[in-house]
């Protein structure tokens, strides 16, 4: 059971960011958002950054445009302003050749200007990935996605194994993030276990969200002072 708060907390956004081509990711970024709306006082978004991809693949392949067409109406595409104005990102990736995908990277890489003012700083972050087959570099992906993160100088939450190992079959995710294995053909569903997970790492990253702006004296001190280093 989450924790009641003693008094209200004022309300944190978490924005859930991710890129998906065959679906999978956008369904555990779903699940990430949903655990993270269990806390209270919390709003959650789920978008998309902008895909690479030549439109003419997708005119070629009716299947994939037909993806395509619903991911657009229902996963808004995300802006720089959206993750700025977020006070919690969790951020989602297939996994490409052991590392995360070039679309994730490209809109990160956008982030210069909002490095230099420090507007990311301590603020949490979480990461998930989806795989097609296991030990297909999972974890590798999940640990390169933090490094710039880490570099925004945000702070990394991640799921320690005690609360994985609750059943002899629960063997989702990673302590470094959520992880889902779609399938050579990408037709698996989320089990329950992999729903689970997705929830817990939403429910940690909005719950130090509000850790690391509960808005007492002492923290808004703490946040003036990094921002002057910023300045």
């Amino acid at each position: 059971m989450l924790p009641k708060f003693h008094k209200k907390p004022a309300k944190k956004r978490v924005l859930v960011l991710f890129y998906s081509l065959g679906g999978k990711t956008g369904d555990l970024a779903r699940e990430i958002a949903r655990g993270a709306q269990e806390v209270e006082n919390t709003q959650t978004e789920v978008k998309r950054v902008p895909e690479l991809i030549p439109q003419e693949v997708f005119d070629n392949n009716p299947e994939l445009k037909k993806r395509q067409e619903a991911f657009a109406k229902e996963y808004p595409l995300a802006t720089v302003d959206d993750l700025v104005s977020a006070d919690a990102v969790a951020f989602g990736t297939p996994v490409h050749f052991g590392s995360f995908a070039s679309q994730l990277k490209q809109f990160i890489d956008q982030l210069s200007p909002v490095y230099v003012k420090g507007q990311m700083v301590n603020k949490p972050a979480a990461v998930f990935c989806v795989s097609g087959t296991i030990h297909s570099g999972e974890e590798l992906t999940l640990v390169s996605l933090m490094i710039p993160l880490i570099n925004l100088g945000m702070i990394p939450v991640g799921i320690p194994y005690p609360i994985q190992g609750t059943g002899p079959e629960f063997d989702a995710g990673s302590p470094y993030g959520a992880v889902f294995i779609s399938g050579r053909d990408g037709k698996r569903e989320l089990a329950q276990d992999d729903r689970k997970t997705a929830n817990i790492l939403g429910q940690r990253l909005a719950l130090m969200a509000h850790l690391l702006g509960c808005g007492c004296d002492r923290c808004k001190s703490l946040h003036e002072a990094i921002k002057r280093e910023h300045q």
